[in-house]
Order: C-alpha cells, then structure tokens, then sequence
C-alpha cells in the first residue's frame, strides 16, 4: 500500500517536472504530453510497478468531460446539426479508406484481413480490442497498432495542428484563469455524476467523459448556474490523463510488433493526412474553420481532440460533438457492417 502510494507519488512528481520543461518550450499539450513521455520512459528505464489510481483517473474524465461540456453555447447546436449528414458522409468515407487500407495492410504484412481492417479503423483501443475478440482477429496485433496509432497522433496532430493554426503557446480551451467561487451546488452536481457514471459504466461507453460532457452542455445550454472548472483541478484531470496514456504505452508490445511497426507508423501518418484534406473539404463546405473541422475529423480521441481545439482556437464544444458522432458510429454499426460487408464470420487467411 505505502509502496503503491510513493510510486504514485513518484508518477506525479516527475510528470510535473516533465510538464514544466514542455511549458517552457512551447510544446503542445504540454499537461497531457509532459506526463505520457515521462512515465513512458520511467517505466520503460526501471522495474517498478507502475499503476494509475482508477478512482483519480475516473475523476479526471469526470472534470474533462465537464470542461468539455462547459463550452456548449446555442451557438455551437447551430453550428453541429446543419452540417450533421456532410460529417456522417466524410466520416463514413474516411472509414472506408481505412478498411481499404487495413485490408491491402493486411495483404502486405501476410496477416489476417481481419486483424489488417481491425487495426486500422480509428476506434478506442479498448473497443478495437473487445471487436478484434469477437471476431477471431490477433487482438495481440490490434492492440499494437492502435498503440502506434495513438502514439503518432498524440504528437503529430497536435503539433500539426499548433503549427498551422496558431502563433503562440496559448490554452484556449482552459478555464477561465481568473479565480472564480467553486460553488457546493456545483460540487453536488459532479458529485451526482461520478455516481451516474460509475452505475452506466458497463451501458454507456467511456461514461465519465460523455455523462458530465452531455449533461453539463445540457445545464449551459439552459442558463442554469453551475462553476466552471478551477483551472488547478483542470490541469490536474490532464496531468493524470497523461499518466494513463503513458502507462497503456509499452516497450515491448512496440518490440512485439518488429517490423510491423514502422508499416503501420507510416500507415498512420497516411491517414492523418487523408483526414486533413477531408477537414479541409469540410470546412470548405461548412461554416466551421479548418482547424476546427480537421481536429473534428482527425483519428484521435474525442478528449485529446477536443483539448487541442481549444489551443489552437478552435471550437472545443464542436469538436468534442463531432468525434463523439464518429465513436457512436463506430461502436454502434462497424461491428455489423464489417461482418456483412468485409468480413467472413471467420477469417483464416
């Protein structure tokens, strides 16, 4: 238990430090990277034991997800439901890229189609891992490339992202700065929501994100008082996010993958830019700025998309709706379209 605690401890301290060298050079998402490369490398150099705490992980969603949620104006429905099908369309296309891709992967790699389309649509991890079961495919292989995956995106979006649509280091999508009186109704209400998202948690795919994000938009939306979230405890939820990350990142599965790795790094890189054009065709038919319909777009998480909206001045609120459309879809209808479409109910290659 107290060995447990200092490893936490110790987990805290050095992504604290790691964040403050990422600040000081202008790094992207410096409180979510800072932590993943540091508890990355400290338990890739040593043999500890290292564990998130799921009960601060959980919260963290929870005040994310409230952040998220606090940015929904009427202005941002306005801006979400007329341009609903073009999304759905793009994002179906942008799907079907990827399975094309994942099969000619698979093809190259002499693996199976399965495993090749599996490891290749923009899902979770943990949902692309539950399917890969499901489906008889190499969830070992899954498992990999959505590491990768999500490795290249954490870095290149971002900075991708910061480079074109910004000119300096500023977070946008954080609370307001200036202290403001957290009130004990607002603590009821988060309070009430850990505990809806903890009864949901089988039901409702990542329920502490999407519980307080819908609700709390729900309370914006009806001029309802309720704090924004303290600027501490905000930086907080993205420094133990960053931890996770970092922890679900390891050496050997990158070494179990061999020479897998670099394919699928470059497979990455290739969707990356095929979801940048779409945004931009997007935004070109939208009233959404680029910035905001390429991160909408991109095959990233709806948390760390919606986190670097708001530092490159784009619309958190639309972004974080947007990739939540996307990871319904995928959850809701790949499965079934996959195996009617794609997919074999076995598939022995």
């Amino acid at each position: 238990m107290i060995k447990n605690i200092y490893y936490l401890l110790l987990m805290y301290a050095v992504s604290l430090i790691t964040t403050g060298l990422f600040i000081v050079l202008h790094i992207p998402l410096p409180w979510i990277l800072g932590p993943l490369v540091a508890v990355f490398l400290l338990n890739f150099l040593t043999k500890f034991h290292l564990e998130q705490n799921k009960t601060i992980l959980n919260v963290s969603f929870l005040l994310t997800g409230a952040q998220i949620g606090s940015t929904f104006t009427s202005t941002t429905l306005k801006g979400v439901i007329p341009y609903f099908i073009p999304f759905l369309i793009i994002t179906i296309l942008l799907i079907v890229i990827c399975i094309q891709s994942g099969t000619l992967l698979a093809k190259y790699a002499n693996i199976e189609k399965t495993t090749g389309i599996l490891g290749s649509v923009p899902g979770g991890l943990s949902v692309m891992v539950a399917m890969s079961d499901s489906m008889k495919a190499n969830t070992g292989l899954v498992a990999i490339f959505h590491t990768i995956r999500l490795m290249a995106v954490l870095f290149i979006v971002p900075l991708l992202a910061s480079f074109f649509f910004t000119d300096n280091h500023a977070e946008l999508a954080l609370p307001n700065e200036t202290p403001s009186e957290f009130s004990g109704w607002t603590f009821v209400i988060y309070v009430l929501l850990f505990g809806l998202a903890f009864l949901l948690r089988f039901k409702i795919p990542a329920s502490y994100v999407l519980i307080p994000m819908m609700i709390i938009a729900v309370i914006k939306l009806l001029s309802l008082p309720i704090s924004d979230v303290p600027i501490s405890l905000y930086h907080f939820a993205q420094l133990s996010i960053g931890i996770h990350l970092g922890l679900s990142i390891r050496m050997a599965d990158l070494k179990k993958a061999g020479n897998f790795s670099w394919i699928f790094f470059l497979f990455t890189c290739f969707i990356i830019s095929i979801s940048t054009g779409l945004g931009y065709i997007f935004a070109l038919f939208s009233e959404l700025s680029f910035a905001t319909a390429m991160l909408s777009l991109a095959p990233g998480g709806l948390v760390e998309m919606a986190i670097t909206a708001g530092e490159v001045n784009a619309d958190p609120a639309i972004v974080g709706s947007l990739q939540l459309v996307r990871m319904l879809f995928i959850i809701l209808l790949l499965p079934f379209l996959l195996k009617k479409m794609y997919i074999l109910p076995i598939d022995r290659q």
